[in-house]
């Protein structure tokens, strides 16, 4: 049972999270009319909200790629607004793997410096084709005993880059829109897209340090436009020159080494990001219906996904205004 004193404000709820079931409450400071200030008036009213209670549920975050690399499962569980131990809600002593096609598995195992962490060594990776199957056994409501969950998913295919190739301008279309007075640094793509409906997501670094791959921040594809056709030099990324947000997306300079980062999703992660997206940025009034559930593929109720997709990636060197022709590295 929480208080809300209600004092000349107005209240905006916007309801969000994983699966849509946290709740966020924000108080908007409302600007009275002329003659109420006048008046001076004002009044406070105390409201009693009883937010009620759940059983905990599981909640995963497992990935798998064609990257030669430790994979990570986190686990969490759900709880109540006002529950106390909301900062605690790590899920440990689970068990967790992935079972191969042939059988053989992939163990996840704990990491005790992280609570709620688990990781594979580090020279596994996933197979393009290749189905992997996740298992975890984990006491996530607490009673003493752990449930089972599982979720499947095939490694999908992904074309190889050709190569990305730096031209200066005005950002290039369709992505972008030129501006004579907005000048900058398109980063192009050169790759032979597949017949077949894939979905398609990219994020960049610039030297070691990667942007836009948080699930909220990645750049998803449309591939329904190029399905079958070759992507010769198609603008991805656009780096102004005098970027609006330079912490989020720097200019460039002579000598950067930019590497264009593309992921092949399943229909499932695909679905999944797509949802997480719309519950995180959409803001309700305080009597609209809750947005629904984010669709994941973990069994048994369990909210989250589990993401098995593939990555390629591509390099080029920015180079200087003065060169002639771009220096783009295969």
């Amino acid at each position: 049972m929480g208080r809300i004193s209600v004092m000349g404000r107005w209240i905006a709820a916007r309801i969000n999270g994983f699966g849509g079931r946290g709740l966020r409450i924000t108080f908007v400071r409302y600007v009275w009319g002329g003659l109420f200030l006048l008046l001076g008036g004002a009044c406070t009213e105390i409201i009693d909200v009883d937010l009620g209670s759940m059983d905990s549920i599981l909640i995963v975050d497992a990935k798998l790629t064609t990257d030669t690399t430790s994979h990570q499962v986190k686990l969490n569980r759900s709880c109540d607004y006002y529950d106390p131990d909301v900062d605690r809600t790590a899920v440990v002593g689970a068990e967790v793997y992935v079972l191969r096609e042939d059988g053989s598995r992939i163990d996840y195992l704990e990491d005790l410096s992280s609570p709620g962490l688990y990781r594979t060594a580090p020279d596994v990776y996933g197979e393009i084709g290749k189905t992997y199957t996740l298992h975890i056994e984990a006491d996530a409501d607490g009673d003493g005993s752990r449930e089972c969950y599982e979720a499947e998913s095939k490694m999908p295919i992904i074309p190889p880059i050709d190569s990305i190739r730096p031209m200066h301008g005005m950002g290039m279309p369709p992505f972008y829109v030129s501006n004579p007075s907005r000048l900058g640094w398109n980063i192009m793509i050169y790759a032979q897209d597949p017949p077949t409906k894939e979905n398609y997501g990219f994020s960049f670094a610039i030297g070691d340090r990667v942007y836009f791959d948080s699930i909220t921040d990645i750049f998803c594809f449309p591939d329904m436009f190029t399905s079958g056709i070759y992507l010769a030099g198609l603008t991805i990324y656009f780096f102004a020159d005098e970027p609006s947000d330079s912490t989020r997306v720097p200019a460039l300079k002579a000598g950067d080494s930019v590497t264009m980062i593309l992921y092949s999703f399943t229909d499932a992660y695909n679905q999944y990001i797509s949802d997480v997206n719309e519950a995180v940025s959409t803001d309700l009034p305080v009597f609209s219906a809750a947005p629904s559930n984010v669709r994941g593929n973990i069994s048994n109720g369990a909210f989250g996904c589990f993401a098995v997709y593939s990555i390629s990636r591509a390099s080029c060197i920015i180079p200087s205004r003065s060169d002639d022709q771009a220096d783009d590295v295969h």
